[in-house]
């Protein structure tokens, strides 16, 4: 490796471990003080870099829960479709439980500016490609249900595209009421409860 590719190369790396510093930073802020008190200078200072660096990573502090809720949680439904010893019924408990449980993990107050960012239809990219959050999650419930149908598990006229839908609607509820009542309503602990009365029922005149 030449003189010029090692100094690119202790660039990137420095680079990255300010992303890292900044995005770590701003959620142990959000956590504790909530998104609306908490500042870019704020987050700056915690970090250890100035406003000049945060704006060379992120444009606005809106950008920061993208990148928090990025982690294992967008490729959910590939590990997902990857799992070999798990039928249909596990596979979907397994996807449902960590959807929320992933959620829960990075906390309330980002989960709660989380909504308030994508609400509103809004082009983010996801592993390289630009669609929107909405649009991700239904593709990844429907490709668990195609999953069971090219695993035999489901008839191939199971409405992949509704049943996608009203699950999905369901999660985004669980994780609603998470936010609004304050912690008390843990949606991941409600997933077995889910799929007995309601998923299971649905599922039944597509079971082979």
């Amino acid at each position: 490796m030449g003189t010029l590719e090692k100094k690119v190369k202790i660039r990137q790396v420095r680079a990255a471990e300010t992303r890292k510093r900044i995005v770590s930073a701003a959620k142990k802020l959000i956590t504790e003080n909530g998104f609306e008190n908490v500042s870019i200078e704020d987050i700056a200072k915690q970090a250890e870099v100035s406003t000049g660096s945060f704006n060379t990573y992120f444009k606005k502090k809106e950008d920061i829960i993208e990148e928090l809720n990025q982690s294992n949680f967008y490729r959910l439904a590939e590990i997902t479709n990857e799992m070999t010893d798990k039928d249909l019924d596990e596979r979907l408990k397994y996807y449902c439980r960590e959807f929320l449980g992933e959620i829960e993990r990075v906390g309330i107050e980002i989960c709660r500016q989380w909504i308030r960012n994508n609400i509103a239809p809004v082009r983010i990219v996801i592993s390289g490609k630009e669609t929107t959050k909405y649009d991700h999650d239904h593709l990844a419930m429907r490709s668990l249900i195609e999953e069971g149908v090219s695993r035999g598990e489901l008839t191939e006229n199971v409405p992949a595209d509704e049943l996608a839908l009203f699950i999905n609607t369901q999660l985004y509820g669980l994780m609603v009421a998470w936010c609004m009542s304050d912690a008390s309503v843990i949606g991941s602990e409600k997933t077995d409860v889910f799929f007995d009365t309601i998923l299971r029922p649905a599922l039944l005149p597509y079971k082979l």
